[in-house]
């Protein structure tokens, strides 16, 4: 989807974006999705990359390993994702930073970035941080779900960073990659805030106020990252979203979650983490085996965790336009946040 860009590398708007409609706010901004949930194997799943290219978007950080798996498995994906981005240059670009997003907001590319959920890929040692990062990795969140060397899980006791959890910061720091408190506990998630010398994110959780999953977040961990400088991607996993009666829809749901956090730390620390991915049958299968990152009592669907169809998400523009926002605003939510935060930690 071929635009002008409606903010700058720094990630503030370099044009007047309040005279454009809600279709041209679209198009001219940059849409960014800071975590999709594609499940990271060898061959690639290539399908949800597609689709979240169709929907419009320029930016997608996708999971390349995290701590459900050995650590060493993710080297084959990271692999397998650059030679496929090298052969499939008509549609999408590697990023390595701002001026890739840029560049393929003028293309009509997406723009393809790896992350790592949980600090048990570095194998004990703050020496991988760097390894990943000059392979493509620009993210990474510190614990997935349990409890790991880093710090404590959202499904672990509330413990708080570990002294590895703090020098696997500071490395991070050193290097340009993005630090995500998702599936942390609130304590690790608010000491990561305070330890970072850098803005954070939080890629892709929504709020705990409005839906009491362990998952989401309470209001504390919000408002460190926000304080950090960093951005909140809502995400549109459905058992994470809650209910709002027999009538309400996914499009509801998220604007809900925006509505919250907007309110509650500000719209220009709010974006888009769709965690979006296509269910297969090693995903199942993985759920069905790895019961202690996904307890029954959280996951009573197993692997069917509800993903919100990415197709869903372009109608936010419209959707918040609706209810008030700016289009500066809804331009940011888009993704102008989370490209200002980025363009913090990676140049």
């Amino acid at each position: 989807m071929r635009g002008k860009v409606a903010v700058s590398s720094e990630g503030e708007n370099s044009m007047d974006v309040s005279r454009l409609s809600v279709d041209e706010l679209f198009q001219n901004s940059v849409i960014w999705d800071a975590h999709c949930g594609i499940d990271p194997q060898v061959p690639l799943d290539v399908s949800s990359l597609e689709r979240i290219r169709k929907a419009g978007f320029t930016y997608v950080s996708t999971n390349v390993g995290y701590d459900v798996l050995p650590w060493h498995e993710a080297f084959p994906v990271i692999g397998a994702y650059r030679r496929w981005l090298g052969e499939n240059s008509d549609g999408y670009i590697p990023v390595s930073n701002i001026g890739d997003v840029v560049a393929a907001k003028r293309d009509g590319k997406l723009a393809v970035s790896m992350d790592i959920e949980g600090v048990s890929a570095l194998n004990g040692t703050t020496d991988l941080v760097e390894v990943y990062h000059r392979l493509g990795v620009r993210q990474m969140s510190f614990v997935y779900n349990k409890d790991n060397a880093g710090g404590g899980g959202c499904h672990g006791e509330n413990t708080g960073l570990t002294r590895f959890g703090r020098n696997v910061i500071k490395e991070m720091n050193r290097v340009g990659m993005l630090v995500d408190g998702s599936h942390c506990s609130p304590k690790t998630a608010i000491e990561i805030a305070e330890v970072s010398s850098k803005p954070i994110i939080i890629s892709h959780a929504n709020s705990w106020v409005l839906h009491g999953h362990p998952r989401n977040i309470r209001d504390e961990q919000a408002i460190a990252c926000a304080n950090t400088g960093g951005v909140i991607g809502v995400t549109g996993i459905r058992i994470f979203l809650g209910n709002m009666g027999d009538n309400s829809t996914d499009l509801d749901r998220l604007v809900r979650n925006i509505d919250h956090l907007c309110e509650l730390v500000g719209p220009q620390h709010v974006g888009i983490g769709s965690d979006f991915a296509e269910i297969t049958t090693a995903l199942e299968s993985r759920f069905a085996k790895a019961t202690d990152y996904w307890p029954p009592e959280h996951y009573p669907s197993g692997g069917d965790l509800g993903f919100v169809d990415i197709e869903v998400f372009p109608q936010l523009a419209a959707a918040l336009s609706a209810r008030g926002y700016s289009n500066k605003d809804i331009s940011g939510i888009l993704g102008a946040n989370f490209m200002r935060v980025a363009a913090m930690n990676w140049e």
